[in-house]
Formats: C-alpha cells, sequence, structure tokens
C-alpha cells in the first residue's frame, strides 16, 4: 500500500463530519436520506463529505431506484481495520456519536426514515 493511500485516510478521518458518518455507518449500511436527517445538514454537504470518505476507499455505495446507499468496506489493510475497531469501541465516550446513533434509531421507531432499510424489506417478504 502506498503513503499517498495512508495520508488520503487520515485526511478523510480529518473532519467531524466525515467521522459522524463513519460512526454512523459503522452502525449499518444507510440512505444519503438517513444521514441527512440524522446529522440536520443539506443534501449536498452530506453528499460532499460522503464523496470524501469513497475516494479514501472508506465507504462504499449503491443505488435502489432513487436512493442511494452508503456502507463501510470492508477493511484492506492495517489502518483501515484499527479505523473499524475504533468506530466500533469509541462511540461509547463520544457524546456527540450516542446522539446521532439515539436520532438513528429514534427516526426509524418513528418511521420517518424515507424508505425502509433493505434487511426489513427482505425480513417482510417483499
Amino acid at each position: 500500500m502506498e503513503l499517498k493511500d495512508d495520508l488520503a485516510v487520515f485526511k478523510a478521518c480529518s473532519d467531524e463530519t466525515r467521522l459522524r458518518l463513519l460512526f454512523l455507518l459503522s452502525e449499518r449500511e444507510l440512505c444519503v436520506c438517513e444521514l441527512v436527517s440524522i446529522l440536520n445538514m443539506p443534501q449536498g454537504k452530506v453528499s460532499r463529505h460522503l464523496s470524501t470518505l469513497k475516494h479514501a476507499g472508506l465507504v462504499s455505495d449503491r443505488r435502489d431506484s432513487v436512493w442511494m446507499y452508503y456502507a463501510l468496506t470492508p477493511p484492506n489493510t492495517d489502518l483501515k481495520q484499527w479505523l473499524v475497531s475504533y468506530l466500533k469501541k469509541g462511540r461509547q465516550d463520544k457524546p456527540a456519536v450516542q446522539e446521532d446513533l439515539m436520532r438513528l434509531t429514534e427516526l426509524a421507531d418513528r418511521g420517518q426514515i424515507c424508505v425502509p432499510h433493505p434487511s426489513a424489506v427482505s425480513a417482510a417478504g417483499m
């Protein structure tokens, strides 16, 4: 792996919004509309941050009709493995991350997510 690849990861993680996105995506795959609602930010700003994370190889995307879903990519380097471990273990002591995760749960519980999560649709037999 090239040093520039490590640098792209560090640069991608050097922004609070991108870190919040990574923490959320460590929970599960999420639609852009979910991320916009949770972070209370304009869609364009969220999409730009997701593009930076994608360029660094940290997230992947897929289109489902008009919705774009993002997920963490499987870690293929020691640095990315460390990052995934940090995201899983580090959420407990970060109030902003806890608030984001609570908003995700609240939105889902109230049915205010624009589309159901794909696993919920397949579980329902749709």
